[in-house]
């Protein structure tokens, strides 16, 4: 089976104040930022999981986007089948690192998820078909993102670097890396 590119861009940007997908990083929009990574990963076929109509990308809404991304997770495997998942607010995310994660996964029908510092990051990982009755079965519990229903199977893990997967939820970060990448001289 295929695996789809699903960059999340639902949620109400409460934090930074306005829609984070759009949000312009050298002229381009971080979910394109995101979008351009899984393309470099091999991935041909890339959706947008909740959003508005300025986003260039296919959009699968999120019929309960105050609900937590629990839902259009379960709703983007039940209509797509395999995804690799991130949010367009981790621009830099490498395309060599969604690599590694779908590498991971092919050998496996269970979850492959990023690891930060032993932290859990559920939100950039690879949700095969076969993970929809585990994550369904956590939201009609009452859980409202992964991290706690993916603890009840079973899941592999990717290590990942701090600078890579940033998430940018305010002004100040945002602008931080305004400047980081206008240092660095063009990004990427």
């Amino acid at each position: 089976m295929t695996t789809i590119g699903a960059v999340l861009c639902g949620g109400r940007s409460s934090r930074m104040g306005e829609d984070k997908a759009s949000l312009q990083l050298e002229g381009r929009p971080m979910v394109e930022w995101v979008a351009g990574s899984m393309r470099e990963a091999g991935l041909e076929s890339i959706v947008a999981l909740g959003g508005n109509a300025s986003i260039s990308l296919p959009i699968i809404p999120d019929e309960l986007e105050q609900e937590g991304p629990l839902h259009v997770l379960i709703k983007a495997i039940e209509r797509l089948g395999d995804i690799l998942v991130c949010p367009c607010d981790v621009p830099l995310v490498s395309a060599r690192l969604l690599r590694e994660i779908l590498a991971a996964g092919a050998t496996s029908t269970e979850p492959v998820v990023l690891a930060r510092s032993d932290q859990l990051q559920p939100l950039i990982g690879l949700y095969k078909e076969s993970a929809a009755s585990l994550l369904s079965a956590g939201f009609a519990r009452g859980e409202r993102g992964p991290k706690f229903v993916l603890e009840e199977g079973d899941f592999a893990v990717v290590e990942a670097k701090a600078a890579e997967t940033q998430n940018i939820n305010t002004p100040t970060q945002f602008e931080a890396l305004v400047v980081d990448l206008s240092s660095s001289n063009g990004g990427r």
